[in-house]
């Protein structure tokens, strides 16, 4: 932060002020330590780099040597905890490909502050050295020594490269040549520091969407607390009670109708709405893993442990009943994240009703007033819609309909009538049931596979009736009621309040308006955020 707003564009001056400015800083440290925990920022501009902060941590040793204090070890370890305990860390646990993994000191660090590997990615370098007839195509495979988000491996410079002044072109491209020349890796995929820079790129999105709802929380609750704010500055108005209480009413019904008529829109409005049941919702539950759910393995599986110690005599109803219970509970997920997506729609179309009411902009409290209540009905509405839809999924469960494995044990029966046309039962695949045939199959796997079929078919109309009710439930529980009552709310607290109170949501007190701007300027940012975070989301 040293040289703020100046460019280099050679990378040999770069190198050489990241050496000075660390020569600087380990010289105004205490007994002039070896390393100093206080970070050198450089920002790389590029076309063709990823978008990514990276912390360049010193290398860990086990050994002091001449020069470095005893405590060089302790101080390396202890930095680099520092940066990456943060959950927001993603740790790259950098290992020499010719060295023992079980004496890695970067993953035993790794695992003290990550001991599930949700944010750690293992990363093998000088895999070009390794000794002769040894290679570590096991690990990236990740057959020995397995992280949940696997190794990269990389090849980089080395001391006499970059006394050579080897280019980083040169040097990724003879990396390239490397992996492909090499027969262990030339058929990988997870080799090269390109791979790892998209690797890295495509975690870090993964992350920030897994960490999207903390990230709005936040915004949300920052937004609330400069609301509150602005609220408590109050502001100067002329007028009686009577008059500012019609104005108030008036400004919330046009924030209403402004509301009603967005929603009832195309796009921006009900486009949005209706493309999260019909394209999102769908997506989802058509996406949904029910093949590991039906595979003859897991089929076989759940009825033995359905039947516990004693088997089933005819047909393992207990394993049906689990296997169908599996397949809801997959559909909890998209029908919950429909309510969700719902739900932010609706909260972004309240910010663009307000910005459609000139009329209401000068009045900051009011405006927030507007925005808190609208969230605070938006909220319950959507907790009415969860419960709702929760019940929708949990009801298939509670009771099995058991007409329809009738149906099928009667149609599949040498008995039944000819002239009595067959139910045009479906699987979640598209096939009709009734015209399977299982030719080629043992007899244990024709009948697993049957079972596995039936399930199959009862969960298609399962998945078919939720597609129908779930928008249903979303649009009585929440869009409908919010159409009705957004600020009914704000409305009757409105009209109870005495006069100073209204003239506190209508003033401006000039002693505060620096004061006042400056929140209300922090206060659209967030704002921004939030509606950011919204499309994000939506």
């Amino acid at each position: 932060m040293h040289k703020q707003g100046q460019k280099f564009f050679d990378f040999d001056k770069i190198r050489q002020e990241i050496e000075d400015e660390t020569e600087r800083l380990l010289r105004t440290q205490p007994g002039h330590k070896a390393v100093s925990p206080v970070p050198i920022y450089l920002t790389v501009y590029s076309p063709l780099v990823p978008n990514l902060t990276l912390v360049d941590m010193p290398g860990l040793t086990k050994v002091p040597i001449d020069g470095q204090p005893l405590s060089i070890v302790q101080d390396l370890e202890e930095m680099c905890r520092q940066y990456i305990k943060g959950d927001n860390a993603i740790i790259l646990a950098v290992t020499p490909a010719n060295a023992d993994l079980a004496t890695s000191d970067a993953l035993r660090i790794a695992r003290e502050v990550d001991p599930p590997g949700d944010r750690t990615i293992g990363v093998l370098t000088k895999v070009d050295i390794m000794d002769k007839g040894t290679d570590c195509r096991e690990i990236l495979l990740g057959k020995s020594l397995r992280l949940k988000h696997g190794w990269v491996a990389v090849v980089n410079r080395g001391q006499a490269d970059i006394n050579k002044r080897m280019t980083m072109a040169e040097a990724r491209g003879r990396e390239k040549e490397f992996f492909l020349s090499s027969e262990p890796y030339r058929d990988l995929d997870n080799t090269g520091t390109t791979y790892l820079a998209n690797k890295l790129s495509a975690h870090l999105i993964n992350e920030l969407t897994r960490k999207l709802p903390e990230i709005q929380s936040y915004v949300d609750k920052t937004i609330h607390d400069y609301q509150s704010q602005l609220k408590s500055l109050g502001q100067d108005v002329t007028g009686n009670r009577g008059k500012m209480l019609h104005l108030i009413l008036t400004l919330c019904q046009k924030v209403e109708k402004a509301f009603n008529k967005i929603v009832d829109g195309g796009e921006g409005g009900g486009e949005r709405v209706l493309e999260v049941f019909d394209v999102k919702l769908k997506e989802a539950i058509y996406k949904l893993p029910f093949d590991k759910i039906l595979t003859l393995k897991n089929v076989r599986n759940t009825i033995n442990e359905a039947d516990g110690y004693q088997p089933h005599i005819i047909a393992p109803e207990a394993g049906y009943r689990r296997l169908i219970e599996d397949g809801l509970t997959l559909l909890r997920e998209p029908s919950a994240k429909a309510v969700d997506g719902t739900h932010q729609i609706l909260k972004s179309i309240v910010t663009q009703a307000i910005n459609e009411v000139p009329e209401l902009q000068r009045f900051v409290n009011l405006k927030s007033e507007i925005l808190a209540h609208s969230a605070v009905t938006l909220d319950r509405l959507k907790e009415s819609s969860e419960q709702t839809v929760r019940t929708l999924v949990d009801m298939e469960g509670s009771y099995l309909s058991a007409n329809f494995f009738r149906e099928i044990v009667a149609a599949e029966s040498f008995s039944y009538d000819p002239n009595r046309p067959k139910p045009q039962f479906v699987t979640l695949t598209g096939e009709i049931l009734l015209e399977k045939r299982y030719d080629g199959m043992s007899a244990a796997d024709a009948h697993l596979q049957r079972i596995s079929d039936h399930v199959s078919a009862y969960l298609q109309i399962v998945r078919s009736q939720l597609l129908a009710t779930v928008p249903k439930a979303v649009v009585h529980c929440t869009v409908v009621p919010a159409k009705e009552n957004l600020l009914a709310e704000l409305q009757e607290e409105v009209a109870g309040k005495e006069e100073a109170q209204l003239r506190r949501l209508l003033n401006e007190n000039e002693e505060v308006a620096r004061q006042r701007d400056g929140l209300r300027k922090r206060l659209e940012l967030m704002q921004r955020a939030a509606a950011e975070i919204m499309n994000f989301r939506v």
